[in-house]
């Protein structure tokens, strides 16, 4: 135990900038499970008042602070609970985590349409796919009531339109499996069993603190349990710990790093006396208390109250290369592939109303604008200085919404710099785009499931870890018949270890890589069943360090687009159906490309597969065509569509165009 402490004793956190608010209401609750952490019970005693109530409210009102987080015992149970919805529902992103059955008593299911009412986000436990082991844990019939009522949650649009996750946590003194993995074993035997479905699964790692602790120590397993965190302990994920964004409001009003600390009733370093409405969270900074049982956040992958952290390692050196290394495009030591002869004219037309700093500053491998974005709602993932979110805010028009999320501060701190001189340069009275601080990964913090018409990202899923649950959240994102619309970089084959965690090799877009036919078979398990090249080309590498690092290995940016459509299938089939383009789409009216393979003139009939009818008659572009035919007799294989990016003779083929 003794290494334990010194290696928490060496731990420093700086708070940075203040992203959430976490307000704990006490510890009263419709249950009294055993592994919890503030010792909730129907008969805690811990409850915030009225009067405090009040304050936390009309402070919470001043702040530019948009996402509160409400928990404590069971936060419906709370007489003041409502006020917080009622008062702070149309001017914040509120979450509550929920016990789930709470809301299946007469006396609180009202709580249902309110958080529909207010797009309130949903977090609610289930430890287990299995009856048996949750009702151990959380009580009788906990698991029969809990699904009833996540149908219900279904049926009013939780799920899908509305945010709902799920937090699994072990029912014991053992580490939870690895989360994508476990979000996916949940979600297909939910949906299975149930016709339950969720947007999202956060696994947890039990803190060794109040009853679990008790538990513990009781069984004799407490320094075994320690021993468990210590010998799992990731060094990397302390930088990133949930607590270093986020303050804990407790039911006293006082302020805590975390909801642990607050259990333990450790105030805020500097801060003991102080209480939430007087603090200015502005240039709020603090020395974060540490202990061992924050190793339970600390082991693996991280865990935190919003699930498995990231490995900070490679996005700590992206942050840092795009942040403070590169001043500008021109210091990327791979040759930009996209010459200005590429871009599209409609694209090229707004470019100039773009400031310059947004211009330089940002770094991208295409130029993943689609056609007929009017009106549309649009998400542009690791936006950077927002070079590409503002030109689709032009295309949009003053109806359309644009979100743009990065997790580089230097670069989301430009795009937010001009948002108003780039209102007025387009002529609009309403801002139409929003710029979020936060990795990609969270891109479903801030994205209802469903709600998105197109996805974009411009030379950055490369850059993310797990690019297989990139993948199914925006997938999850989309609307039915939205689209991904996005250029990156691909590999002609699985990179070596020793390229893959090159820091500068990573930075510079090749080191995280996918192989191409990898992508395809990521693409497809995430539901986009056919995806469709736009335009590729190899990337050209001029420095000689870079070009002897990858060695043998080649590079292609390629622009994708990839559908969310019911009923597409997983090759081209031949059903008969003629597609006849209208024209009339605005840059297009002659000719509509729908990608490299598949060009459509004016009033000229072609012959179709049934995956590009859908594509054409079930998307956006819907109104634009003509389709003939039907689904009712299938005559074989569609030849030559689609896909031939996969082959080795068309990655050979580097003379075409890397943007469309």
């Amino acid at each position: 135990m003794n290494e334990v402490q010194n290696t928490i004793n060496k731990i420093s956190l700086k708070r940075k900038q203040l992203s959430i608010i976490q307000i704990n209401m006490g510890n009263l609750c419709n249950h009294a499970c055993s592994h919890c952490h503030i010792e909730a019970s129907p008969e805690g005693e811990n409850i915030m008042d009225y009067d405090t109530s009040v304050k936390v409210i009309e402070k919470l009102k001043k702040m530019n602070i948009e996402n509160i987080e409400i928990t404590g015992g069971t936060p419906e149970m709370n007489p003041n609970f409502r006020m917080f919805l009622e008062e702070l529902g149309n001017l914040k992103k509120l979450t509550v985590r929920s016990s789930l059955t709470i809301l299946n008593s007469s006396k609180y299911s009202h709580f249902k349409e309110l958080y529909k009412k207010y797009n309130v986000k949903i977090i609610a436990s289930l430890p287990s796919i299995l009856e048996d082991i949750t009702d151990t844990q959380r009580g009788k019939n906990y698991y029969k009531t809990s699904i009833n009522v996540l149908k219900d949650l279904n049926e009013i649009g939780y799920g899908t339109t509305l945010p709902l996750d799920i937090v699994y946590n072990p029912a014991g003194d053992y580490l939870p499996p690895e989360q994508v993995k476990l979000q996916n074993e949940f979600r297909n035997f939910l949906g299975e069993n149930f016709g339950v479905s969720f947007n999202k699964l956060s696994a947890i790692v039990n803190v060794p603190i109040k009853r679990f602790r008790d538990y513990l120590v009781k069984n004799n397993r407490y320094e075994n349990y320690i021993d468990l965190l210590f010998s799992n302990h990731n060094k990397a994920t302390w930088q990133n710990v949930m607590c270093r964004s986020l303050l804990t409001v407790g039911h006293d009003g006082r302020i805590y790093d975390c909801d642990f600390n607050y259990a333990l009733r450790i105030p805020v370093k500097g801060f003991e006396d102080v209480y939430f409405w007087d603090i200015d969270p502005d240039n709020f900074e603090s020395e974060i208390i540490v202990g061992e049982h924050c190793l339970a956040c600390t082991v693996n992958r991280g865990s935190s109250c919003h699930g498995e952290l990231k490995s900070f390692d490679t996005e700590e050196v992206v942050k840092g290369y795009y942040g403070s290394t590169l001043s500008s495009s021109n210091d990327l030591k791979t040759t930009a592939c996209c010459d200005l002869d590429d871009i599209p004219e409609y694209v090229k037309d707004i470019s100039p109303l773009i400031a310059d700093e947004i211009q330089m500053k940002f770094y991208g491998c295409g130029s993943p604008i689609p056609l007929h974005l009017e009106g549309c709602s649009v998400v542009d993932l690791g936006c950077g200085t927002g070079r590409d979110s503002y030109i689709i805010s032009k295309l949009a028009g003053e109806h359309g919404r644009v979100l743009g999320i990065d997790m580089t501060n230097e670069q989301i701190d430009v795009a937010r710099k001009y948002v108003n001189t780039q209102m007025k340069a387009f002529g609009y009275e309403n801002k139409n785009v929003k710029f979020v601080h936060d990795y990609i990964e969270n891109a479903l913090e801030y994205v209802y499931s469903g709600s998105a018409d197109v996805v974009i990202s411009n030379c950055v899923i490369n850059l993310t870890e797990d690019k297989g649950r990139v993948l199914d959240d925006i997938y999850r994102m989309l609307k039915n018949g939205g689209e991904f619309y996005f250029s990156d970089v691909y590999a002609d084959r699985r990179l070596p270890d020793d390229i893959r965690k090159n820091d500068l090799l990573y930075a510079e877009c090749l080191g995280g890589a996918l192989y191409i036919n990898d992508f395809m078979r990521l693409a497809r398990k995430a539901g986009f069943n056919d995806p469709r090249v736009m335009n590729f080309r190899e990337i050209e590498i001029t420095n000689k360090k870079v070009k002897d690092l990858v060695g043998n290995a080649r590079f292609y940016s390629v622009t994708y687009r990839l559908f969310k459509i019911d009923g597409l299938e997983d090759a081209c089939e031949d059903y008969g159906h003629v597609a006849i383009y209208k024209g009339e789409l605005k840059y297009s009216e002659n000719k509509f490309i729908l990608d490299e393979e598949h060009v459509f003139e004016k009033n000229k009939p072609e012959r179709v597969c049934g995956n590009t009818a859908l594509m054409l008659s079930k998307s956006r572009f819907r109104n634009y065509f003509t389709i003939i035919g039907d689904f009712d007799e299938h005559f074989g294989a569609f030849e030559d569509c689609g896909g031939k990016i996969q082959g080795k003779e068309n990655v050979d083929n580097t003379d075409k165009g890397c943007c469309c």
